[in-house]
């Protein structure tokens, strides 16, 4: 697996990635005027677990024609679920004001007459805020505060091209945020406390459709933080995958992983049999968007994690069950 240890450009003046590989910090640099192509997406996605059942999603992104926003709650224990979002042609001040290196403080924001939303990010913490005074009668507040920021901690970080030599994608993965905050969407309102926060960050000029698989969660052990990542499906990833774990801060890489059913029951291992998961399902999270040519659908399933994984010096270290998720998407947009 090729590994990008200094800062490099991403793309060249055609459009087309210099270099795949795979990154523990942001050493792409993204030049966006090099992107070719009529369908750049970019967007910020976190996801809070807490509690043990609840997740919250924040989106804030665009298709190049047409942008959006969103918030939803899950209760994976009982399959309640509360969404509210906007979408709305993108404007260009929008789509300039999206920024190339997630590791650089910025303030990404939108605002309209009754939809605002804040994600700020420092040296020190990633602030999370979103008001929303009517979406078909609904009102929500979030105000969340994400720590666990620091330079020296590694992230999955990989530029992936597709068959196409002007597509392409750039992505970046941190973990193991801790969050803390407050949530309310209609009558729902929770305090979270100590819970498991991630990022994904993505931009990229990607084929209309397109297909993956992306797992992804976090726990403590030994007193520190664990999480791991997982994905295929999109590109040619023969230079990296975007297959790790993270453990204390620092990541550990993977190849190829599996997906295997056994029964009630999947297994993920990877090549090396360095990360290996029994997970018991608990609830999918299935959404689907067809609206004119965008024909998006995603599974999205949550269940109980538990395994091993295998650190750099060989140690096998056992991982008490956990709530994470694997999603796969088939989406044409």
């Amino acid at each position: 697996m090729k590994e990008i240890v200094n800062k490099e450009q991403l793309l060249d003046s055609h459009g087309r990635i210099v270099t795949a590989g795979y990154s523990r910090h942001m050493n792409f640099v993204l030049d966006k005027k090099y992107a070719r192509g009529p369908r750049l997406k970019e967007w910020d996605f976190y996801q809070i677990h807490f509690d043990g059942r609840y997740v919250l999603q924040l989106t804030l992104g665009h298709v190049s024609y047409a942008m959006q926003t969103s918030a939803t709650l899950l209760d994976i224990a009982t399959g309640n679920r509360h969404f509210i979002g906007k979408t709305a042609p993108v404007r260009l001040s929008f789509k300039r004001s999206m920024p190339t290196n997630p590791e650089v403080a910025h303030n990404l924001q939108y605002f309209s007459d009754n939809f605002h939303v804040q994600f700020e990010t420092t040296d020190k913490f990633r602030r999370l805020a979103l008001t929303c005074n009517d979406y078909h009668g609904i009102k929500a507040e979030i105000n969340l505060m994400l720590t666990n920021v620091s330079k020296s901690k590694e992230k999955m970080v990989i530029a992936t091209p597709f068959d196409k030599s002007k597509q392409w994608y750039l992505n970046y993965k941190e973990n193991c945020f801790t969050v803390n905050g407050y949530v309310r969407i209609a009558d729902v309102a929770y305090q979270i406390q100590n819970g498991f926060g991630l990022l994904d960050w993505g931009r990229g000029v990607w084929p209309f459709h397109h297909k993956w698989v992306w797992g992804n969660g976090g726990t403590t052990v030994n007193g520190k933080n664990f999480g791991f990542n997982i994905g295929w499906g999109f590109g040619n990833t023969s230079a990296a995958t975007e297959n790790a774990f993270f453990y204390d801060n620092k990541m550990y890489k993977l190849g190829e992983v599996q997906e295997i059913k056994l029964g009630d029951v999947y297994r993920y291992i990877d090549q090396d049999e360095r990360f290996v998961f029994d997970v018991e399902p608990i609830y999918d999270n299935f959404t689907k968007t067809h609206i004119a040519w965008v024909n998006n659908r995603c599974h999205q399933i949550f269940g109980k994690w538990s395994g091993y994984v295998v650190l750099d010096d060989g140690t096998t270290m056992e991982i008490p069950p956990f709530v994470a998720f694997c999603e796969h998407a088939d989406n044409r947009w």
